[in-house]
């Protein structure tokens, strides 16, 4: 990297979503030098994600998510670092890196404490830096930060709670899928549910996490692996991550039975050790616990609506049944990405089939339509 931008003032593209179901506009704005232990970062490559999406379409407003406008989406991203301010001392100039919602300060007692992935210090949903000050402006007005990232900009400004190094060889067009997308669908089976070798797994939604908890189940050598989707174009894909069965809640409806049902069918009238919900639906969690076994463990990983509740009768957790949920597949950030990015690179994880294509930053509310449609999974945004 140059160092003639260091402590200086970088003018940059960027796409500024103004309020929730408004196309993003691309604007020309003001980032400033990083402070005290921030890191600089020029954006290489940006994946849209649905978490994004809900932001876009209104979906996350009201959800418990900590969010304001005008403010800059992204947060799935790998770039290279332009300069760091007073204190950073994880990352240098030149280092390539990963960008993570999940901060990790690896000092508070969050961090300390191997039995969780949250951080005291950096929390995921931060709109300001540490300093409650921005470092977007847009004409002097204040520009906000999503989940701390904001990597649909040419340059952003991180905590260096939320950024590791990787290994440059990788290329970064794919790795920035483990800032979210794969470590949580994968996590969720391989990490927090801790699926057993013959265990009987059920995944809904079939987007790239839930797909990415196909492939954790695969990897887990699964006995039965059960799509749930809505979209029946997604059997085939589903399929080809290792799903042996595949459920569309639709044809469930037609035919009179519900989706605990359908795979009560499939299990003897058992139901899975383990369900896995990927969508972000009340409704989705509802049919997902009841799908379990007695001694079953459903986990939540999409993120719901505030309105919407579950109606769960304190009795069913007698017989053994678990309800429980993760960010980040419940994987310590600064410890899983660059592992994870490693074993890709080692050839050990087979991510492609998770990709749809790549765009310019120009054609980024077509993306966001393509994905809200179940036209793809992950779109890339090179810059």
């Amino acid at each position: 990297m140059s160092s003639d931008t260091i402590g200086k003032l970088i003018k940059c593209r960027a796409a500024i979503c103004w309020e929730p179901n408004k196309p993003l506009t691309i604007e020309e704005i003001d980032v400033e030098p990083p402070k005290i232990g921030e890191v600089r970062i020029k954006v290489i490559a940006n994946n849209i994600c649905h978490s994004d999406l809900h932001v876009y379409d209104g979906h996350a407003v009201g959800a418990g998510v900590n969010l304001e406008f005008p403010c800059i989406l992204g947060h799935e991203a790998t770039g290279v670092v332009e300069s760091v301010g007073d204190g950073v001392k994880s990352i240098a100039p030149g280092d390539y890196v990963a960008t993570l919602f999940a901060g990790q300060c690896e000092e508070c007692a969050l961090c300390e404490n191997p039995k969780t992935n949250l951080c005291l210090k950096r929390k995921f949903d931060e709109t300001l830096m540490a300093d409650k000050t921005s470092r977007f402006k847009l004409n002097g007005q204040i520009i906000y930060k999503f989940v701390g990232i904001s990597s649909l900009s040419e340059y952003t400004v991180i905590s260096e709670v939320q950024v590791v190094k990787i290994n440059p060889k990788v290329r970064m067009d794919r790795a920035c899928i483990f800032s979210c997308g794969f470590t949580t669908g994968y996590g969720s089976v391989v990490n927090v549910a801790k699926a057993e070798a013959q265990s009987t797994i059920a995944v809904w939604g079939m987007g790239t996490v839930g797909l990415a908890a196909v492939y954790g189940a695969r990897k887990c050598n699964a006995a039965m692996i059960i799509g749930v989707d809505t979209n029946g174009n997604k059997e085939e894909i589903a399929k080809k991550m290792g799903c042996t069965h595949f459920i569309n809640p639709l044809k469930c409806r037609e035919e009179n039975k519900t989706i605990a049902d359908a795979i009560k069918q499939l299990t003897n009238g058992v139901g899975v050790d383990y369900a896995i919900e990927c969508v972000g639906q009340a409704a989705c969690v509802q049919d997902a616990f009841e799908s379990i076994a007695p001694w079953g463990t459903t986990v939540v990983v999409g993120v719901c609506s505030a309105e919407k509740k579950l109606e769960i009768h304190p009795n069913e957790f007698l017989s053994g049944k678990k309800l429980t949920g993760a960010l980040l597949g419940g994987y310590k950030s600064k410890e899983c990405v660059p592992h994870l990015i490693q074993e890709y690179v080692d050839g050990k994880l087979d991510i492609e089939n998770l990709f749809t294509g790549s765009i310019k930053l120009d054609e980024v509310n077509s993306a966001f339509q393509w994905l809200k449609q179940g036209k793809v999974l992950r779109t890339v945004v090179l810059f």
